[in-house]
């Protein structure tokens, strides 16, 4: 399917005239998996990218990866490479005798400032471990070292720790319709829009127990999925919502009962979609008020002209 058969899911106003208009495809699913509301055509073709950071992380844990329950976090995450972030990665490699120098990702300056800033202050070079990607990395080798397995070739499709993450994808999400290369140069797979949100909806429902240490860990610990004050761990915070961004516009959220939001941008931004995602959740009555509103509040964009009028965004298939 075509995802260019979209909706606009966002517009954005100032000072009462359209500015910008996003389009793309939503789909938000209810307790028992059905279909409440569809934006677009959510059989349209993905790749969710690390929204399926979660299933890669059971993958890594039925391969026997040895994680407490804090670095299963991490390997669920897109961290913003805090010292935190990078030290629980470095964690997860040395207890398997592993060291950064075998991780495959990029290497990459942190995204959170401060630490970005502390780095530069000390002369510390970038680094793999600071890559928003170096948990699930640091989850795929230590899984491949209990396999016994080559580590070398960890990020082959071919390599039984991949093998068995395809696996999840099929048993979680349902069919994969390619698999290509991400930008961390893990196997990226393609799927429907609908299959992420039902991927999403089953990690709650199922009683697998890997699934149900990823959920837990990531409601445990949600500064390890992003970083305080990044929008997945704000919503995981303070609405106990499993959230989880993927690259180009890809976003999923599942709430505790089960209803189920997935979300891709057209134009790969993410100008509004945890809004619009928070706003779908709260039309069909998955989150309280009190946390809907105080999220709606922080994360809606601030002014960026003196003087002017705050940008407005406008969420198709809400009230606003």
């Amino acid at each position: 399917m075509d995802i260019s058969d979209c909706a606009q899911l966002v517009q954005v106003r100032r000072n009462g005239a359209v500015e910008s208009r996003h389009y793309g495809v939503a789909v938000v699913l209810g307790e028992n998996g059905s279909s409440l509301l569809a934006l677009g055509n959510p059989e349209a073709l993905i790749f969710p990218r690390s929204a399926l950071k979660p299933f890669q992380a059971i993958a890594s844990l039925r391969c026997g990866a040895q994680l407490t329950e804090e670095q299963v976090a991490l390997a669920c995450a897109s961290h913003v490479g805090s010292f935190a972030h990078q030290q629980l990665a470095l964690q997860i490699l040395e207890s398997a005798g592993l060291s950064t120098d075998d991780l495959q990702c990029p290497e990459a300056w942190p995204v959170d400032s401060a630490t970005r800033t502390q780095m530069t202050i000390e002369r510390l070079p970038k680094s793999r471990l600071t890559f928003n990607c170096s948990g699930k990395h640091a989850g795929f080798l230590n899984a491949a070292k209990s396999l016994g397995a080559d580590t070398d070739t960890y990020l082959d499709p071919a390599h039984p720790v991949q093998q068995t993450a395809h696996r999840v994808f099929e048993e979680f999400c349902g069919p994969v319709a390619r698999t290509g290369v991400d930008g961390c140069g893990a196997p990226a797979v393609q799927m429907s829009l609908l299959s992420l949100a039902r991927g999403f909806h089953h990690l709650l429902a199922t009683s697998d127990p890997d699934a149900q240490r990823a959920v837990t860990a990531m409601l445990h610990h949600p500064w390890a999925v992003m970083g305080e004050g990044q929008a997945n761990t704000e919503v995981i915070k303070h609405a106990g919502v499993i959230a989880k961004l993927g690259a180009e516009g890809v976003l999923a959220m599942a709430a505790p009962k089960g209803v189920t939001v997935a979300i891709k941008m057209l134009d790969g931004s993410s100008r509004g979609t945890d809004l619009l995602a928070l706003s779908l959740l709260h039309k069909f009555s998955a989150i309280d008020e009190n946390s809907y509103r105080k999220l709606h509040q922080q994360l809606q964009p601030p002014a960026t002209t003196v003087g002017a009028q705050a940008a407005d965004l406008q969420l198709a298939g809400t009230d606003f």
